[in-house]
């Protein structure tokens, strides 16, 4: 091997080698998607947009709820965000007045069928107006946007804070 570093022209490969794996390595964009991009079950995205602000929505700022069917939330107009989105990296909190005493969640998915979760907020058994915070991806439908359903104990029981913290485009 001494003998091979030795010769001008070994050194020169060597030294070509060297500036071609840089030159493959050079675009962070191309770095950051084959060392951080989140993988959901083993599918890379990286087309995934964090943020550290989370958006919000003067419509899930702890409003109270009552027991909704399937109801579309159009994340392009109540978010904000990029019409046609694949995902969103959700945070929910919710409570229930009556949560101790009977079934009491909220549901996210991307289609209108009813009891189909993506992610939810599960609140049954706890404490009555005790707090639950879920974060989870939820896909989108075609156009970008989510479903919701709820399952309250009451009229206007349930009081919900929806945050967005990233998403897929």
């Amino acid at each position: 091997m001494t003998e091979k570093m030795d010769r001008p022209e070994a050194m020169a490969e060597r030294i070509r080698h060297l500036e071609l794996s840089q030159k493959r390595t050079s675009n962070p964009a191309k770095i950051y998607q084959r060392t951080v991009a989140p993988t959901v079950r083993g599918k890379v995205y990286p087309n995934f947009i964090p943020l550290t602000t989370p958006l919000t929505s003067t419509s899930w700022d702890g409003d109270a709820r009552s027991t909704t069917a399937k109801t579309l939330i159009d994340l392009s107009e109540v978010f904000s965000v990029p019409a046609g989105i694949k995902a969103v990296l959700l945070e929910v909190a919710a409570r229930d007045s009556g949560s101790a005493g009977v079934e009491t969640r909220i549901r996210f998915s991307p289609n209108d069928t009813a009891n189909s979760s993506a992610m939810e907020c599960y609140l049954t058994g706890r404490a009555n107006d005790q707090y639950n915070v879920s974060s989870g991806i939820c896909p989108c439908n075609a156009n970008g946007d989510i479903y919701y359903q709820i399952t309250a104990s009451d009229t206007n029981s349930m009081d919900v804070y929806l945050r967005i913290w990233g998403y897929w485009l």
